[in-house]
């Protein structure tokens, strides 16, 4: 195992070394120096309990300069992600870096500042779980970037994203919707009624006029879903007949 010194006047609980053979090696390191960080996408959603692929490790920092400026202290390079890597942010408004420990590539790490992420304060805590943001935080962070981009390419990502927190227990749960901010919790009971098409421009725009009518004090909850007011609903007697045809074109493709 490789492993590397880190400031002794800094601690990591039960430890005093960086574990480059670790994913989280740059977690060590930052809880070593005491730079602020929240675990993101994948890795939080897998904390909740979402069945998600862990892929690249993906961290909100308060300042990327001076997270970048302690992980290259001990040794990371600038890396690359996979040219297959989804849109993960937003152009217009994320700063990021990616940085790779040259020992080993599985240390792969992005950094991305926590600021343009609503609700989202990283801890300095020397416990790693504490590192993870609550759920309805996760939610709400995540929900008002979907609305608030004009990428479609990272409100895709975030689509895929948020389709995976709702595998998570406790969102399927009647009390998450008061956990939540008041002026995202009509977008959690929309995307839990399955009637509208959540990532569609008409959809966004319906939502965004609730969520401004919501931060107004305007707003009454509709539990039942607001696709009777507007948005683009989903025609699931078309998606039944679709699907039948898809099935049976397999059975007909598999019985020759």
């Amino acid at each position: 195992m490789s492993t590397a010194p880190v400031n002794p006047s800094s601690s990591i609980v039960d430890a005093t070394m960086v574990d480059y053979n670790n994913r989280r090696a740059a977690c060590q390191a930052f809880r070593a120096h005491h730079i602020p960080y929240t675990y993101w996408y994948e890795d939080a959603l897998r904390y909740h309990g979402s069945s998600t692929i862990l892929f690249s490790l993906y961290l909100l920092v308060n300042s990327v300069p001076e997270a970048q400026r302690c992980l290259k202290s001990l040794g990371w390079m600038p890396g690359e992600l996979s040219a297959y890597a989804p849109q993960y942010f937003d152009p217009a408004a994320d700063e990021h870096v990616v940085l790779v420990h040259p020992e080993n590539p599985k240390t792969i790490v992005v950094l991305m500042f926590s600021s343009v992420w609503p609700g989202i304060v990283p801890s300095t805590d020397d416990r790693d779980e504490a590192h993870y943001p609550p759920l309805p935080q996760l939610h709400n962070a995540l929900a008002q970037r979907f609305l608030d981009t004009e990428c479609d390419a990272f409100r895709r990502y975030l689509n895929l994203q948020l389709g995976y927190l709702y595998e998570c227990p406790a969102a399927a749960s009647p009390d998450f919707v008061d956990a939540l901010p008041p002026d995202i919790q009509q977008f959690h009971l929309d995307w839990r009624s399955e009637t509208l098409r959540m990532h569609a421009k008409k959809t966004i725009e319906h939502e965004r006029e609730i969520r401004a009518q919501a931060r107004q004090g305007q707003w009454k909850l509709m539990h039942e879903g607001t696709a009777a007011l507007g948005g683009l609903k989903i025609d699931w007697e078309y998606e039944a007949k679709l699907l039948a045809k898809m099935q049976g074109n397999e059975t007909q493709r598999t019985s020759t």
